[in-house]
């Protein structure tokens, strides 16, 4: 029996890395899973795993609207929200031009808090022990500074206090909200960097070597486990919590 049997949930971003990873590992573990992306291959990669899809646009609050409704009307009503999609960038402050800060932050910040703000909503239909599930993914760049972090760290900031207000605002009606604080991940985000060098194989061993662990951590196995965890009842007793899975990355060089 699946650990996320009868569960309804959603995932953004599912199109791609740690989106799909964490799809692949609910769809294996029993829930109804719905990808959304604004990526029209989230399809295939939906069809692939016997997942539901849908295109969004995270930072219109009129996909949103759209997305919810749509999945309550087809399924009853919303258990578990994975707001996972995200953009990333890469520049000093000074350098950093407004247009694309906005963009960030529309995505990364803003398209959680419309998220969060829906699903809460849609949760407070549900009935039982537990109402909904929400799990935010911010990251280890979200606990601390970083060189070119300007945008993307203030937004993955954002989401990790974001999620505490969520969850302290609706413990008492059992809607739990956490967060992910992935370190270095082997997803497709990582293939302009290592493209970028003459020897890629190198620059692989190089960012290994500085991980405590050994090695960059995986989509499914590490993120979607945790992803997994928050999501059912074993996690019942936690909420506004930072999960970091980072290999050992911010606890300092081995």
């Amino acid at each position: 029996m699946g650990r996320l049997n009868d569960k309804i949930a959603i995932v953004t971003g599912g199109a791609s890395g740690l989106g799909a990873g964490i799809a692949q590992r609910f769809v294996e573990e029993g829930a109804l899973t719905i990808i959304t992306d604004i990526n029209p291959e989230g399809e295939a990669v939906a069809k692939r795993l016997g997942a539901e899809f849908l295109t969004q646009d995270v930072s219109a609050e009129s996909s949103w609207v759209d997305t919810i409704d749509e999945v309550v009307s087809r399924f009853g009503r919303l258990d578990v929200l994975v707001n996972n999609a995200g953009i990333f960038s890469s520049s000093p402050v000074d350098e950093t031009q407004l247009e694309d800060w906005q963009r960030v932050m529309d995505v990364n910040l803003t398209g959680v808090f419309l998220g969060c703000k829906h699903a809460v909503r849609a949760m407070k239909k549900n009935t039982g022990l537990t109402r909904g599930s929400i799990v935010n993914l911010s990251s280890v760049v979200g606990l601390r500074g970083q060189l070119g972090g300007a945008a993307y760290g203030a937004s993955k900031g954002g989401v990790r206090l974001l999620t505490k207000t969520v969850a302290l605002e609706n413990a008492a009606i059992s809607i739990r909200c956490n967060s992910i604080h992935p370190g270095i991940i082997d997803t497709p985000i990582l293939d302009p960097i290592f493209a970028a060098v003459d020897d890629p194989a190198a620059l692989r061993r190089q960012i290994e070597q500085k991980l405590p662990i050994g090695y960059m951590g995986d989509p499914a196995r590490d993120i979607g486990n945790m992803a997994v965890f928050l999501a059912t009842d074993e996690s019942i007793y936690i909420t506004g919590a930072e999960m970091v899975v980072d290999g050992g990355m911010t606890i300092g060089l081995p």
